[in-house]
């Protein structure tokens, strides 16, 4: 691993567990075991550092979470929501999802005081509307979803929801809270059926 590679994984594992605020460059300095001059060569700074964690979150995301669902051409566009839902449960439910969502919390704690990392969050938290909006509009044109259903206000419903849950998993320390409402996500899914 290269050392820019170990600066940017122990600055995304920080910044999830403590928060950008919380963590300084030293911390990522002592915590990845390299020199401070090592980290200003590859990043001007940690706002820098930040843009290029939160775009390797948003790769791995996609790779993970998106792209085997909401993309997936083999299945039908209930079966792809459903399956963004696994995903995402599954995530929720590991070690990972006890620190919660690491766009939510970030969100949380900069898009009053860092426009242009609000913004690239916003962009993502977009993406992810947009790709369940046309799975609600290919399942319309499909006859799987009722033809009056307001796709893009129940695709950011839906991430709403997400976001809602992950933050009570986080902070009860319990998957079961994330389960239960991922349940009743899944029973609207049914009820939004033609």
């Amino acid at each position: 691993m290269s050392s820019k590679e170990k600066i940017l994984n122990t600055a995304a594992d920080l910044i999830h567990t403590r928060g950008f605020h919380h963590t300084s460059i030293q911390d990522i300095l002592q915590a990845a075991s390299v020199t401070k001059s090592n980290f200003y060569y590859h990043f001007e700074s940690k706002e820098q550092l930040a843009f290029e964690v939160l775009g390797e979150r948003m790769r791995q995301f996609y790779a993970i979470a998106i792209g085997p669902s909401l993309e997936n051409p083999s299945l039908n566009p209930a079966q792809r929501i459903e399956a963004f839902l696994d995903n995402l449960l599954a995530i929720g439910c590991s070690k990972f999802g006890e620190l919660g969502c690491p766009f939510g919390n970030l969100a949380q704690e900069i898009s009053s005081i860092h426009e242009p990392l609000r913004e690239s969050l916003s962009m993502f938290f977009g993406a992810c509307t947009e790709a369940m909006e046309q799975c609600f509009e290919e399942g319309k044109q499909a006859g799987i979803f009722r033809q009056e259903l307001p796709s893009r206000q129940i695709a950011d419903f839906i991430l709403a929801q997400i976001q809602g849950a992950f933050l009570l998993r986080k902070t009860h320390k319990e998957p079961k809270v994330l389960e239960n409402n991922f349940e009743v996500l899944r029973g609207l899914l049914k009820g939004w059926a033609a």
